[in-house]
């Protein structure tokens, strides 16, 4: 796979993480200084949990594409649903919001919104070899989810208000395509 299309994964992924960190910046105010060391770490971590996801898919697979781009789609999917779920009930009350200050609980929101990257990882494993990618996936991956976090936070600080449904239909529009691709037109 191409660096452009793990960018498009990375952007699946930035989207929604940009949203609740906008939302925990707007309700626990957070000096810029300390909004970059916790998009850094969420970055950090999203990116070990999908290389973890895509070692554990190497470990996993059948050496047989037919099947292992079987088991990939699945995965894209329910991961896709799984995003597209939240997104499609109605509007509740209020969102939860974290104090992000405290590095613990960054780190702790970073594994929580990082299950869905794992998954991703754990279905990219099974069509991609992670000794000739990992490289191809990291990069963008911390890259991307740095920036469009530091935004969120931004987004926060200066109370702008987002179209958070919008952005979550846009981030499972980006994983469906990136999981066609890759499903169905391969390296």
């Amino acid at each position: 796979m191409s660096v452009f299309e793990y960018i498009v994964l990375s952007i699946a992924f930035a989207l929604p993480l940009a949203a609740v960190l906008r939302g925990c910046a707007l309700k626990n105010p957070i000096r810029l200084t300390r909004g970059l060391a916790v998009s850094l770490l969420l970055a950090a971590e999203h990116t070990a949990l999908l290389l973890a996801g895509a070692a554990v898919g190497n470990l996993l697979r059948f050496d047989m594409p037919d099947y292992d781009s079987l088991v990939y789609l699945g995965l894209m999917v329910a991961v896709a649903l799984r995003m597209a779920v939240p997104a499609l009930r109605k509007k509740s009350a209020e969102q939860p919001a974290y104090d992000i200050s405290s590095l613990g609980t960054s780190a702790l929101l970073g594994v929580a919104t990082g299950v869905n990257t794992f998954f991703a990882g754990l279905g990219l494993g099974f069509i991609v070899s992670l000794d000739g990618q990992m490289w191809r996936m990291a990069v963008p991956m911390v890259v991307v989810l740095f920036l469009f976090g530091y935004w969120g936070i931004m987004l926060g600080r200066r109370k702008k208000q987002v179209r958070q449904r919008r952005w979550s239909l846009m981030a499972v529009l980006f994983l469906l395509a990136f999981a066609i691709k890759g499903a169905f037109f391969g390296e």
